[in-house]
């Protein structure tokens, strides 16, 4: 029996000597946050980047505001300027564009469509867009990407499928068990509840195979729970000091046949940026150090020079006037500015940072649309990372189809139609192409006779609906009808020319 509020923490490695047993750091969720937000950067610790302290040797002065002779140590501190960027929230948008800018495809792999089969994959793609599940994949991607987990849990409540999406983003500490088929056997979800008067309830919902489980961390005024089990046979996980929300009603029946309806997808080495994280830390303190020295020695100094130089300030201390003698100097001293090895290095890491998370600057255009190929090869980095992600992201997409076809079709009461639909969902990765050039090479693959009408409707999304070929069909109906209403019309109107005079 195991802890059931229990994960593996991700870990970040560490150098070592050669020939030695592998270090590692363990990283937790929190750090992933504190380094996608600009505000909780490393930059932003003193302890990280530290102000400086200065000690300065000032006179005692007396009662009456003279120097008595005597001097003393004073400490101040200059608070150092300190910036930091957005990289990570560049890099999440980046590969979620790529990964999530085309809708999930779904290939029919049958030799055999018949009008049945059409017609259900239509009100598979209706249900799909209609409960939004390209959004909940987006979810998932989205918090995969920020805090290396996510999950998104699948319910059906009166009859009626939804989902939710479970992220640490969002408060949630998810811990999912695995049992010894691979599969899901019990999922954990632990938030906090916040209510009216401030007090804290720490909630729970559990899922195994067969039952949803909510529960609430006992009061002192409930009495004690004993120790609760989840999970089946050698898959056993326990929970201390939790009780059901309702202890009349208890666990619930969540509708999916020996399944946990849960979609669960963790990447191991963390957040997207984390190949960059260094390099990122090392350029916030070098445009750091930089804007202290322009602030230091950017400005002119002036100087005075002489014995009877006198300058006169105004209320705010800007100097206004100089009065001097013949004899006396006044001037500027040219300011520093920073040197072209401390430009490179800002340039250099820029470009590393996003070279290292495969985000590709777009380029400067300086003439028309780029042919597909020229974006391709220019992008070809990002391209590259989102096919990768796209086979990451794959076992997630199955359950996700699987589920989601259980579940709505338990809606519609076509379960079992839904969930052996011979269909093949697939992740298409995002490319910036020009529509109207993918239009034209449908169409050409059309009139060439090697792509079919429908294939071409399903692959042109972005302008048809799930149903567009039915809709052609339905208009060459009509327009054929038409034609033989006129038919019929002209016809009429010639044998009625052609009638005897008597009749």
């Amino acid at each position: 029996m195991r802890t059931l509020l229990s994960k593996r923490p991700w870990l970040t490695v560490l150098p070592g000597l050669p020939g030695t047993d592998l270090q590692t750091k363990p990283m937790v969720q929190a750090d992933f946050i504190r380094q996608y937000y600009p505000s909780s950067h490393s930059i932003q610790d003193p302890m990280f980047y530290p102000d400086i302290w200065r000690t300065i040797e000032e006179p005692v002065l007396d009662e009456n505001g003279e120097e008595t002779g005597r001097t003393v140590l004073k400490t101040y501190v200059e608070k150092v300027p300190r910036f930091s960027f957005a990289y990570q929230q560049i890099i999440t948008a980046k590969h979620l564009v790529h990964l999530c800018g085309n809708d999930i495809q779904f290939d029919l792999n049958t030799k055999e469509e018949t009008e049945k089969i059409l017609a259900d994959v239509r009100a598979f793609h209706d249900g799909w867009h209609e409960k939004d599940m390209e959004h909940a994949f987006y979810e998932l991607a989205k918090s995969v990407k920020i805090t290396g987990d996510g999950a998104i849990a699948m319910y059906i409540e009166g009859g009626v499928f939804g989902w939710e999406a479970l992220s640490y983003l969002k408060g949630d500490r998810i811990y999912p068990h695995y049992g010894k088929d691979g599969k899901l056997i019990v999922f954990a979800r632990a938030y906090n509840e916040y209510t009216e008067d401030g007090t804290v309830v720490e909630r729970m919902e559990i899922w195994d195979r067969t039952y949803l489980y909510r529960l609430h961390r006992a009061t002192s005024a409930e009495s004690k729970p004993v120790t609760m089990t989840f999970g089946r046979g050698a898959d056993t996980y326990s929970l201390d000091g939790y009780v059901y929300d309702d202890p009349t009603v208890g666990a619930l029946a969540h509708g999916f046949t020996d399944r946990v309806p849960v979609v669960y997808h963790r990447h191991e080495e963390g957040p997207c940026w984390s190949a960059s994280q260094n390099s990122i830390d090392e350029y916030e303190i070098a445009f750091s150090q930089m804007a202290h020295n322009n602030k230091a020695f950017g400005e002119p100094i002036l100087y005075l020079q002489g014995d009877n130089v006198e300058a006169n300030h105004d209320m705010n201390g800007t100097i206004k006037t100089i009065t001097m003698g013949q004899d006396d100097k006044a001037g500027y001293l040219s300011g520093q500015s920073a040197s072209e090895s401390f430009m490179k290095e800002l340039e250099d890491l820029h470009d590393r940072i996003f070279e290292q998370s495969f985000v590709v600057t777009p380029p400067e255009l300086k003439s028309g649309d780029l042919p597909a190929a020229a974006l391709k090869i220019l992008y070809s980095p990002a391209v590259e990372k989102g096919i990768n992600d796209a086979e990451e992201f794959t076992p997630a997409v199955d359950e996700m189809m699987f589920l989601f076809s259980f579940g709505y079709g338990v809606e519609k009461e076509k379960s079992l139609t839904f969930v052996n639909l011979p269909l093949r969902p697939w992740i298409k990765t995002y490319v910036h192409l020009n529509e109207s050039a993918i239009t034209q090479d449908l169409a050409t693959a059309v009139q060439n006779g090697f792509l079919s009408k429908l294939t071409a409707s399903e692959r042109l999304w972005f302008y048809s609906t799930s149903n567009e070929y039915q809709r052609i069909l339905a208009e060459q109906k009509a327009e054929e009808k038409m034609d033989l209403l006129a038919e019929y019309e002209r016809q009429r109107a010639a044998a009625a020319q052609n009638k005897p005079a008597e009749e």
